[in-house]
């Protein structure tokens, strides 16, 4: 889990975010084909600190969306200018803001499916045991 190491980093560049992309898909594969599960307790502990990170990014969402657009700087040429150069750097390449703003939320809500589904694995990998097992209980 490489893009996971450490989630800060991800915030300055595309590239980071998109190894994280590559690294959450991969569990979500994998918990999709049984082959990684988390019992619920530690699925639930983790599920939580994913949803505290997404809340805390939505709670800047809107000063983030207002980076989109160029700022109103005035209305001659030097302020148009500064406000397009701004708005070009908010939002153009893999060092802007926004796409690595909406790279990692994105990043983030694949990692809860991902955990929803080693969970819901977990519990039937644990129920198709029990079953078998039961049957040597008598």
């Amino acid at each position: 889990m490489g893009g996971w190491t450490n989630v800060g980093a991800g915030f300055h560049d595309i590239r980071q975010a998109e190894a994280m992309a590559a690294d959450t898909q991969r569990l979500l594969d994998s918990a999709r084909s049984g082959g990684w599960a988390v019992d619920e307790e530690t699925g639930t502990h983790l599920r939580r600190a994913v949803t505290q990170m997404l809340e805390r990014l939505a709670g800047i969402q809107e000063n983030v969306y207002r980076l989109k657009s160029a700022p109103k700087f005035g209305n001659d040429d030097y302020a148009r200018t500064a406000a397009a150069h701004f708005q070009t750097a908010m939002d153009s390449d893999e060092h802007s803001l926004v796409q690595v703003y909406d790279a990692i939320r994105a990043n983030l809500g694949k990692l809860v499916d991902a955990l929803d589904e080693a969970m819901a694995r977990y519990d039937d990998s644990d129920g198709a045991a029990t079953q078998y097992l039961g049957k040597f209980k008598d």
